[in-house]
């Protein structure tokens, strides 16, 4: 089961996302299977998994983090309001409908059942589970039904961390007084408090710190500075949204009152010269260069609003002066001619209402939710943004209502005559996505001159989408942007994890953390960090009494049915070979014989079959690695894990070793310098040491980061090293198949390589262990 560490706040935007977020990166970077957990999010900004569930968005961030797929089992409530009192409720990633406040806080403890099922499913597939809280855990008008704080810290026995916000100033009493309202159990909880947001010298903090834990009798683990990250905010307390200053390029969103998933803009905070702002009232919009209206949990009111304070008007002023108006799902849909929800979907209340008449649709509202991936590209587009044609965008859509062409004709009904054009204006597949599972590509959204739209979210952030659209918008002005502007934006997002990790790595008491979780600090040739024996806890100020253990009560189910395998502990191994063996012969597959062993280890250790098509070797690749063990080979790995998995005595016995140099002082220095991963630093060290080694070949084992495996790459290419042999198994999913597919180009280089996005540490050490079990002294 894996060990949970959990972060409280003494208030709402305490900086509790970002922490979970930098842990998640952290333990993963450590070489650790880590995954996020929120029993209960009510955030307007969500995210669609791959099998179609919604969840909240900070912990799809917090998994992307973690490197792994975002799963609705790390938010299995999330609430999404529709009006001041009410919400719609979404409960493992499906809508169960809309309720009021009053009538949810009396339902709510019915999902204890369901938060657990989810957080059971996670912590048998996870080392270590990353739990955030929501506001604060002293509101004790909250704590008797309470489910995302301390009262689910019991239901699983986490040890809790909370952080105050000194950015907002009173900090000592934020955790004094948090810790003074807390029951004494809720306080033997708490294994460490955090200083989050300060901005200056830590130093001045010291005789404050001193007293804060001697009054909580509880340990400051970190004074954690205001990190300059760019890194997507929650929800609508972000600091983003406002009105700011314009740049070359100006971007205005309209910032409704219901705004969701506003991070469909953030890529273009990365590129130099743009501003989005964020404008509520008419002399805020001037004249930009493009307008946005996004994503909204309720389309007919927030369209309402912009009636009522006049930015409705504004904007279609715009849209005549052909400035680009540009609408995602509801802003997509208050585009159109009409807009019906006769069933009252939205907010309870049966409306019809006219649109902005930019686009000629109508839009109904229908109680099944749509929510679904998307893939595919941008039809023929017309207007300014006509450069967009045929590139390939990706996203997710999750909205209510069906959008449709509202004159009988279809799109050849929808041609008319603008000033200043020879040509008829007429409606255009605005993309062509795959949705879902489906094979055949649907036209979605629709274009005619210069006004967009599409239910798509995520649509700007597939390559080249944002840039285009900035610089043809700067080349209207006449002027140019910087020629630094163009970074991939998911090696940009990856980038930002790794800053922020790094910062909080300087900043948090990492060693303290770890004992607070009952587990040890990897350390430069990762110890063994065994999970402690049941009952055993490293926490000083945890109450071990029965009253911190939920009772729970165990159902006794009829097991006749079930028939055991007798197999002596000696004989497991062996057994489990002839089993992978028997299932191979039945699958029809017909193994290389050299490559038999390799291949039917990596199974073992996965109980995936899958690698016995994915494994890919170059030719002689196990021949080339076993004489490299026999010469004494230094194993290179990219986590500690890989190495705790490498049998280290066999290795030894062969003259061979295993290092391991992410954990090096000199590794984090060096990657802080050149703002890149450790990953890529540890590789340069293993770079310069290689011909130290010598005449010892050298066998990388890359488990966990794609970026090694690229810097590997590029010092193979470069000529600086030349190894012996290349395990590539990195696992997850950004640039992950793009580093393999590197490997593969090597022509004089031995690999093999676990092709896709599956591999793991796990899976590196057993591909080494498979090498050692077949060489012999």
């Amino acid at each position: 089961m894996a060990r949970p560490i959990m972060i409280q706040g003494t208030m709402s935007n305490a900086g509790k996302s970002l922490l979970a977020a930098g842990l998640c990166r952290i333990f993963a970077q450590d070489g650790y299977r880590v995954a996020p957990f929120k029993s209960q999010n009510m955030a307007l900004n969500s995210y669609i998994t791959a099998d179609g569930l919604e969840m909240g968005r900070a912990q799809a961030v917090q998994a992307e983090a973690a490197g792994i797929e975002p799963s609705a089992d790390m938010n299995p409530i999330l609430l999404k309001p529709t009006t001041d009192v009410g919400s719609q409720v979404i409960v493992n990633g499906t809508s169960i409908g809309n309720m009021r406040a009053r009538d949810y806080f009396a339902y709510k403890r019915r999902l204890i059942p369901e938060i657990l099922a989810a957080y059971e499913r996670l912590s048998k597939e996870y080392d270590i589970i990353v739990i955030e809280g929501a506001g604060s855990p002293a509101e004790i008008n909250l704590k008797k039904d309470d489910i995302v704080n301390m009262g689910l810290a019991d239901m699983v026995d986490a040890p809790v961390l909370l952080a105050g916000d000194i950015d907002r100033g009173g900090v000592f009493a934020q955790l004094y007084g948090t810790v003074a309202l807390l029951e004494q159990r809720e306080r033997d909880r708490i294994g460490g408090l955090i200083v989050n947001k300060f901005r200056g010298d830590p130093s001045i903090l010291e005789p404050g710190i001193r007293q804060l834990e001697q009054l909580c009798g509880l340990p400051v683990v970190g004074v954690v500075p205001y990190m300059d990250v760019d890194i997507e905010d929650e929800d609508s307390l972000s600091g983003k949204l406002s009105c700011g200053e314009k740049g070359l390029v100006d971007l205005a969103v309209i910032h409704f009152p219901r705004i969701s998933n506003f991070t469909d803009l953030d890529v273009f905070y990365g590129i130099s010269g743009v501003s989005v702002r964020y404008v509520t009232k008419v002399s805020e919009l001037g004249t930009p260069d493009m307008v946005i209206l996004p994503g909204t949990k309720n389309t007919i009111s927030d369209l309402l609003w912009m009636r009522q304070n006049g930015l409705e008007g504004a904007v279609l002023k715009l849209a005549a002066r052909q400035v680009p108006v540009w609408g995602i799902c509801g802003g997509y849909q208050m585009m159109g001619e009409e807009i019906s929800d006769k069933e009252g979907v939205e907010s309870g209340q049966c409306r019809r209402i006219r649109g902005m008449g930019l686009l000629p649709l109508e839009t109904d509202f229908e109680e099944e939710k749509i929510r679904t991936r998307s893939e595919g590209a941008f039809g023929e587009l017309d207007g300014l943004l006509a450069a967009l044609s045929g590139k390939c965008i990706s996203g997710y859509e999750i909205h209510m209502g069906r959008t449709r062409i509202a004159c009988q004709e279809g799109p050849a009904g929808t041609a008319r005559r603008t000033r200043g054009r020879k040509e008829p204006e007429i409606c255009r597949p605005m993309c062509y996505l795959l949705k879902g599972n489906t094979k055949q590509a649907q036209a979605d959204g629709w274009n005619r001159g210069n006004c967009y739209g599409a239910y798509v979210h995520g649509i700007f952030d597939a390559p080249g989408i944002a840039h285009t659209i900035a610089e043809v918008l700067a080349n209207k002005k006449g002027i140019t942007l910087d020629a630094d502007s163009g970074e991939n934006y998911s090696a940009y997002r990856d980038r930002q994890y790794d800053r922020l990790a790094e910062g909080l790595r300087r900043s948090l008491d990492m060693k303290r953390i770890y004992e607070i979780m009952g587990l040890e600090e990897p350390g430069r040739n990762g110890p063994e960090r065994g999970i402690k024996a049941k009952g055993e806890t490293n926490l000083e100020n945890r109450n071990s009494t029965d009253e911190n253990v939920t009772d729970r009560k165990t159902i006794q189910p009829d097991t006749a049915h079930i028939q055991l395998e007798e197999v002596l502990p000696a004989e497991i191994e062996c057994r489990s070979f002839e089993i992978i063996k028997e299932e191979l012969a039945a699958m029809g597959k017909v193994l290389d014989p050299a490559q038999d062993l390799v291949i039917r280890r990596a199974i073992h250790t996965t109980a995936d079959f899958d690698y016995a098509d994915q494994l890919v070797f170059s030719e002689g690749a196990v021949e080339a690695g076993k004489e490299a063990l026999r010469r004494g080979a230094v194993i290179i790995t990219d986590t500690n894990m890989a190495w705790s998995g490498i049998n280290k005595k066999k290795l030894a016995a062969l003259g061979g070793e295993a290092v391991c140099f992410m954990a090096d002082e000199d590794v984090a220095s060096q990657a802080a310098a050149a703002g890149s991963t450790r990953a890529v630093a540890s590789m340069d060290k293993a770079a310069r040491l290689c011909s130290d080694m010598a005449p010892r070949p050298c066998i990388f084992a890359i488990g966990n980061a794609p970026t090694a495996l690229i810097r590997l790459y590029e010092l193979i290419r470069d000529g600086k090293i030349r190894p012996a042999l290349i395990i590539g198994a990195p696992v997850g999913f950004v640039n992950v198949v793009q580093s393999k597919e590197l490997i593969l180009t090597l022509p004089d280089t031995p690999y093999i390589v676990a092709r896709g996005r599956k591999g793991g540490s796990n899976v590196a050490a057993a591909l080494c262990n498979a090498l050692l079990y077949q060489t012999k002294q």
